[in-house]
C-alpha cells in the first residue's frame, strides 16, 4: 500500500508550497498518543496543520483543502458541475486502489504464479477499464490538465504500473500513457515516483 502521504506530498509539490514535515508512524511512532488522536481521531497519516492552526486528516480532504486555498481554476474547478465531476473521480480513487492492491497481492503471494496473477488482474479489468476508458478519451481525469482527480489517483496508477510485465499491463494504453505524463511532472518524481518501490522482475518478489 502506499504510504498515505504520498498524495498529499506531491500536491504540495505541485503547489509549490513551503512545509514543515514531522514523520509518525511505523518506525516513529506517535499515532496512538493523546496528542495527536486530538489531532487526528483515526490515529492514521497524514495530518496537515492550516496556518490557522486548525488540523485536517484524511489525505483527500487534505488535497481538496490545499487545492482550494491555493489551487488554481484548473486544478479544482469552481465551477459546481465540473467540481463534482472531479470529486467523483477523487471518490471513485477508492475502488481503483482496492484493485490494484488485488492485484498486488497476488503476484507478491510466496504461493504466486503468473497464471495465478494473470488471472487476479483479468478478475480486475472490469475496474482498470474504467480509467483506461477516461484517458483514452483524455490526458488526465477531468480533462486537458492536471487536477485533483490525478492527485488522488495518480500514485495508483503508478503501483499499478510499476507490477510485473509478465502481467500485460501494456493493454491499458490509456492508463500507461496517463501514468508517463505524470512522471514527467517534477513534483511527481520527487514525491511518488523516487519514494515508491520499482518493479520487481519477477513473480512473487517481495
Amino acid at each position: 500500500m502506499p504510504r498515505p502521504d504520498d498524495r498529499v506530498m506531491w500536491t504540495l509539490g505541485e503547489l509549490g508550497l513551503a512545509y514543515d514535515r514531522i514523520d509518525v508512524g511505523g518506525p516513529f511512532g506517535g499515532l496512538d498518543d493523546g496528542s495527536y488522536r486530538a489531532m487526528n481521531p483515526p490515529g492514521r497519516i497524514p495530518t496537515l496543520i492550516a496556518p490557522s492552526g486548525a488540523a485536517l486528516w484524511e489525505s483527500k480532504a487534505i488535497i481538496r483543502y490545499l487545492a482550494s486555498a491555493h489551487g488554481s481554476e484548473e486544478l479544482y474547478p469552481r465551477d459546481l458541475v465540473l467540481r463534482a465531476h472531479a470529486e467523483a473521480w477523487m471518490d471513485w480513487a477508492d475502488a481503483f486502489a482496492s484493485a490494484v492492491g488485488r492485484i498486488r497481492a497476488a503476484y507478491r503471494s510466496a504461493e504466486a504464479s503468473l497464471e495465478g496473477a494473470r488471472l487476479a488482474c483479468d478478475r480486475e479489468a472490469g475496474i482498470l477499464g474504467v480509467l483506461e476508458a477516461r484517458l483514452l478519451s483524455a490526458p488526465y481525469l477531468t480533462g486537458s490538465v492536471l487536477s485533483v482527480a490525478d492527485l488522488a489517483m495518480g500514485v495508483w496508477g503508478h503501483r499499478l504500473m510499476r507490477c510485473p510485465i509478465e502481467l500485460g499491463l501494456t493493454r491499458f494504453a490509456g492508463i500507461e500513457s496517463w501514468w508517463r505524463r505524470l512522471c514527467e511532472r517534477p513534483a511527481f518524481r520527487e514525491h511518488v515516483s523516487s519514494v515508491v518501490s520499482a518493479r520487481p522482475q519477477h513473480i512473487g518478489t517481495p
